[in-house]
């Protein structure tokens, strides 16, 4: 049973690695490729923001706590 699911997700991973790649080669030659990456670095980039925000609030409260 193992070896059967291991097969299918090796197929499956095989296909989808076999997409990536077209899907890639379109997103290069119509320079697509730098919007997404531009995008991705944005939300990431908020994301650790809204995380540091979060910490200083939660230090502040903890400290709040203590005293």
């Amino acid at each position: 049973m193992k070896k059967s699911i291991l097969l299918v997700c090796a197929l499956l991973s095989t296909h989808l690695l076999s997409a990536q790649e077209s899907t890639q080669s379109v997103m290069e030659s119509s320079g697509k490729i730098f919007v997404v990456l531009a995008t991705v670095l944005v939300i990431y980039a908020g994301f650790m923001i809204f995380l540091t925000v979060i910490d200083r609030r939660i230090s502040n409260l903890e400290r709040q706590i203590k005293d």
